[in-house]
């Protein structure tokens, strides 16, 4: 139920957001690597994300993001050695101010931004042959930063290509420098 609240109060906040707004423009991005080192030893990275960018001013927009990310890294020291499978899960939700530092109508249309984003991780760790270890999860706001391209193939579609950090705080008071490479399409309303 207060979930439902909440998803509710969201709904009805970015309703009245969407309606002072000049426009308004939904994105979607994929991201995928992998490494490998050799047979025994790799790793690969998958993000999906959804965003909503409400535009106040011509280049002034508030965009609001939703990143789910799954990372898997298998490894052996040595061929006798138990397989290692880490697998971490991360949830993002960002809010950022961006600013496009090209007119509307133009073809490409770079941009910077910046903002908050609160990062929720979880990481399950199995040793072949061994139990499954799980750490807690991690919860934190983290200050966000980004650069990104617009490429306009009509007047409301369009590709998307953007590189995002955050700085992450974890334990000890330190941080790690976290990153992404998406690329996406956005569609104007």
């Amino acid at each position: 139920m207060k979930r439902l609240s909440l998803f509710l109060v969201a709904a009805l906040s970015l309703a009245s957001l969407s309606a002072n707004a000049m426009y308004t423009e939904l994105g979607a991005s994929y991201g995928y690597k992998t490494q490998t080192y050799d047979a025994n030893n790799n790793n690969r990275t998958e993000s999906l994300t959804g965003s909503i960018s409400l535009y106040f001013w011509e280049r002034i927009a508030l965009e609001l993001s939703y990143t789910d990310a799954t990372a898997i890294v298998e490894s052996k020291a040595y061929t006798a050695d138990p397989k290692r499978t880490t697998k971490q899960q991360s949830q993002i939700m960002g809010a950022d101010l961006i600013f496009i530092l090209a007119d509307k109508k133009a073809l490409f249309q770079p941009y910077i931004k910046g903002g908050m984003a609160q990062i929720k991780r979880t990481q399950t760790i199995k040793i072949e042959g061994q139990d499954t270890y799980s750490n807690d999860p991690e919860n934190a706001v983290a200050p966000s930063y980004g650069v990104g391209l617009k490429v306009s193939l009509t007047d409301s579609f369009g590709l998307k290509f953007s590189y995002d950090a955050w700085k992450t705080p974890v334990g000890n008071d330190t941080q790690t420098d976290d990153s992404a490479f998406r690329a996406g399409i956005t569609w104007v309303l």
